[in-house]
């Protein structure tokens, strides 16, 4: 049996590919260390024994969603809480998740067990009074956005920007020329991608404006090619089930996502990792989101930001349009589009800014920086409390 052991909780799943790679590393650095934890796929790929796949049981997004399975979130924060006393953890890291992982925390710090969190909760964007119990709570908080560390200053935390993930994953072996010819599209002509997200959610409320949207796209550039990179979280049945509605041929593309993705000319994209990743291919895009009624009333009084994408936060300004929820419109979003594919100077301008944002985030090796970060923190905690069990040890014989 290892001598260390760590709890890890993924709930989505760019968490669940992230945090496999995180335990990748760790495990190259520590073999011995032993993994359990709430995930999904990758997790589990990656060694870690999942008590529940939550990754593709648990893919809830909005308040209401929430409230609706509230009860499934009290049994499986239950049985946590029963494995984090019973398993004799050395450390439990957290990953994004924040709703159900700071209710964990809160129960792991009473239990004493040390707790990492890695890719923080966007206190920057909404409910930013929650540093104060975060710092109280976390013994180290791994960002992976460069601006997220000044959002703890002041609290006391142990932050530390490790970079981003996502360099780590996007990895392209293939040319414009071979990816064309193997998924039979024509390199000459517009290559326009769907990305309507990786919950089932978002997908059948953002799907089918995206489908709509293609239609009038079409209408005007006849030779316009679509392409749908399907997020292996993401049914093929419920793809087809909204694909069946159009006329249109949209190429569903099942594998070499990132390959594909890169030799796209603009993309429709779902806010949220999507958007950073296109960002990092340079891909010109705008966002489009879509939550319940109730989900979007209250997000509204909650958020302070003025963007959704990710990219647009980075940034600092505008410099892809966003179409949200009531503005989340067909018409209005294939406007838009062709009017930056027939300007090829505010075309190249989005590509120069995107390419900025790509400058921002550093060099990859995030999944190496967060593990070296992870063993740091268990190592310490493991040799405090060796040292005092020497000296209650040493008390109890005088």
């Amino acid at each position: 049996m290892s001598s260390k052991r760590i709890f890890i909780i993924a709930g989505e799943n760019s968490g669940d590919l992230h945090g496999s790679n995180l335990v990748k590393a760790i495990r190259k650095m520590d073999s011995s260390i032993g993994f359990k934890g709430l995930g999904g796929p990758q997790l589990a790929s990656a060694g870690v024994t999942l008590m529940m796949n939550i990754v593709e049981d648990f893919a809830i997004i909005g308040f209401w969603e929430i409230l609706k399975n509230l009860s499934k979130f009290k049994k499986l924060f239950k049985g946590v809480v029963d494995e984090l006393k019973n398993g004799n953890y050395s450390g439990i890291i957290l990953i994004d998740y924040p709703e159900f992982n700071l209710k964990v925390a809160r129960k792991a710090k009473k239990l004493g067990i040390p707790i990492i969190y890695y890719i923080s909760p966007q206190i920057w964007a909404w409910r930013r009074g929650r540093r104060k119990e975060i710092s109280n709570i976390v013994s180290k908080m791994l960002v992976v956005l460069p601006f997220e560390v000044k959002h703890y200053e002041g609290t006391g935390l142990d932050v530390e920007y490790v970079g981003h993930p996502l360099l780590d994953v996007i990895k392209l072996t293939m040319t414009k020329d071979v990816v064309c010819k193997k998924f039979n599209l024509d390199p000459n002509k517009l290559i326009i991608g769907l990305l309507p997200g990786s919950r089932k959610g978002e997908v059948e409320r953002i799907l089918p404006i995206m489908i709509a949207t293609a239609e009038l796209i079409k209408q005007k550039i006849p030779d316009a090619q679509f392409v749908l990179p399907r997020a292996s979280t993401v049914s093929q049945d419920l793809i087809q089930l909204h694909l069946q509605n159009t006329s249109l041929n949209i190429m569903v593309v099942n594998e070499f996502r990132y390959n594909v993705r890169s030799i796209l000319d603009f993309a429709l994209v779902a806010s949220g990792t999507a958007t950073l990743e296109s960002a990092f291919l340079k891909t010109p895009m705008v966002v489009i989101y879509k939550v319940s009624l109730l989900t979007w009333l209250i997000a509204k009084n909650l958020v302070t930001l003025p963007y959704i994408g990710l990219v647009n936060i980075l940034a600092g300004d505008l410099i892809v349009p966003e179409f949200i929820q009531n503005d989340a419109k067909p018409t209005a979003i294939a406007k838009r589009v062709l009017k930056i594919l027939n300007d090829p100077e505010e075309l190249e301008n989005i590509k120069f800014e995107l390419a900025k944002v790509r400058e921002k985030i550093g060099e990859p090796g995030a999944s190496i920086n967060a593990a070296r970060a992870v063993l740091e923190v268990i190592n310490r905690e493991t040799k405090k409390e060796i040292q005092q069990n020497i000296q209650t040890t040493d008390n109890t014989e005088k």
